[in-house]
């Protein structure tokens, strides 16, 4: 065969062989119904909470203090975490509240105040005491500061914190937590 036919033979074949593989493409990206698949981005699109995503939504928190109730209205998310007995530690109670704060603001773009208490449940007695409240309002400190409470390392809050989440302790929560870390 002369040099200038296998150049030829080989461009053609090359030139056959792209056309082939973006007929395939082309098949490839098309839908059952015809329409071309839009492609995955990596880019993250913030969710809208309502109330038939609010199970949803909330089962992808993963913490280490059970939430006791939820409530969702006019933008304003409430919620109790349950603590139950001694075993539990103000890190943990810190890194769910942080979950939580994070899930709202980072994640959620129609929550604008988070109503969060944590609550000692008394299995003996079925009463519900509570230990500390945050009225966590978007915009009013900085993202910084969710995982400043995530790795807290105090039972006593900074003067940031309190005022950044508008954290409330109640005398058991000092009994509970501050007394007993100091001792």
């Amino acid at each position: 065969m002369k040099p200038c036919m296998i150049v030829t033979a080989s461009m053609l074949t090359t030139i056959a062989a792209v056309i082939l593989l973006v007929a395939l493409q082309s098949l490839h990206t098309r839908t059952w119904g015809g329409e071309k698949a839009e492609p995955v981005t990596a880019s993250h699109q913030p969710v809208q909470l309502t109330n038939d995503n609010l199970v949803d939504v909330l089962r992808s928190l993963h913490m280490s203090t059970p939430i006791a109730r939820v409530e969702w209205k006019q933008s304003i998310l409430t919620i109790d975490l349950k603590v139950k007995g001694t075993d539990t530690t103000y890190t943990e109670i810190y890194e769910s509240m942080a979950a939580v704060a994070d899930l709202s603001f980072r994640e959620l773009e129609n929550v604008e105040q988070v109503l969060l208490r944590v609550m000692a449940e008394d299995e003996w007695m079925h009463k519900r005491h509570l230990l500390l409240a945050a009225d966590i309002r978007r915009g009013e400190w900085p993202m910084y500061a969710i995982d400043m409470l995530r790795t807290w390392k105090s039972a006593v809050f900074s003067e940031e914190l309190k005022d950044w989440f508008h954290l409330m302790k109640t005398e058991l929560w000092r009994k509970q937590f501050e007394m007993t870390s100091q001792g």
